[in-house]
Formats: C-alpha cells, sequence, structure tokens
C-alpha cells in the first residue's frame, strides 16, 4: 500500500488547474465537499480532496498501478495543496502536474498582456509524452 503524502505547490488559480489536467488527458471530478481518495486497490483512504483525478484515469494514462489524485482548498493560505501518493510521486505526476499548471497561467499571463502564444505539442499530449512542446511568443 502507498502512503500518501501532501505536496505544497503555488496553484492558486482552481480554473487553471482544470484546464491543465485536461490539457494531461485527465477528466477530474470536481465536489463541493471533500471526497474520500481511493488506493489502487479501491480501498478508500483518510485523505480527502474537493477535485479527484480517479485512479483508473492514471492507470490508462501513465502508471498501471495509481491510486487517487486529489486537490484540497487551504483557506488559510488560498493555496491548493495536492494529494499523492508516494508511488505516484515516483512516477512524476506531481511534477507534470505543476509543469502543465504553470504553462496554463504563464499562457493565461501572456494573453492578458496582449501577446499571441502559439504552443506546438507533440502528437502524444498524455502523461506518458516526455516530450517538450515549442512555445512561440509574439509582441503586441
Amino acid at each position: 500500500m502507498s502512503a500518501y503524502k501532501r505536496i505544497q505547490c503555488s496553484i492558486v488559480d482552481k480554473e487553471a488547474l482544470l484546464t491543465a489536467l485536461q490539457e494531461l488527458g485527465l477528466n477530474p471530478a470536481v465536489y463541493d465537499t471533500p471526497q474520500p481518495l481511493r488506493g489502487f486497490q479501491g480501498d478508500s483512504r483518510s485523505q480527502s480532496a474537493e477535485i479527484v483525478v480517479d485512479r483508473h484515469q492514471l492507470n490508462q494514462a501513465f502508471t498501471g498501478a495509481s491510486n487517487d489524485l486529489g486537490f484540497r482548498f487551504d483557506e488559510s493560505s488560498g493555496e491548493v495543496i495536492m494529494i499523492c501518493s508516494n508511488y505516484d510521486q515516483s512516477c512524476q505526476i506531481d511534477q507534470r502536474v505543476k509543469q502543465a499548471y504553470a504553462k496554463v497561467v504563464i499562457e493565461k499571463a501572456l494573453r492578458n498582456q496582449g501577446f499571441k502564444v502559439k504552443v506546438t505539442m507533440p502528437e502524444e499530449t498524455s502523461l506518458k509524452s516526455r516530450k517538450r512542446a515549442q512555445v512561440n511568443i509574439q509582441g503586441r
């Protein structure tokens, strides 16, 4: 059984997080109240989250033995706490989510400043892809 680890990240924009997850080929469930996360065998864990990526999605997209990936809002800091199992962290799922989130936030900020952003992604845009995107930024 993989243990969960709480990972503090600088995710503050819920919509950007959802967009980033979708760009990774994931379809997260969003709840009004925290829901318990499930382990790779379907067992209920003590951790809970308002945004949950089901383990089956991660299994199909990347690892084959994932646990649910969760995101819980910390009202005191205004940030999101990512709840990722040790196993999934060893597969760098947490880093891929952070990278995708940063990409979405940067593109949004550039567009708001009047820049045109063209992103060229490799054909495989799921978590399996290790290729880097090519980004071209044109001035106003």
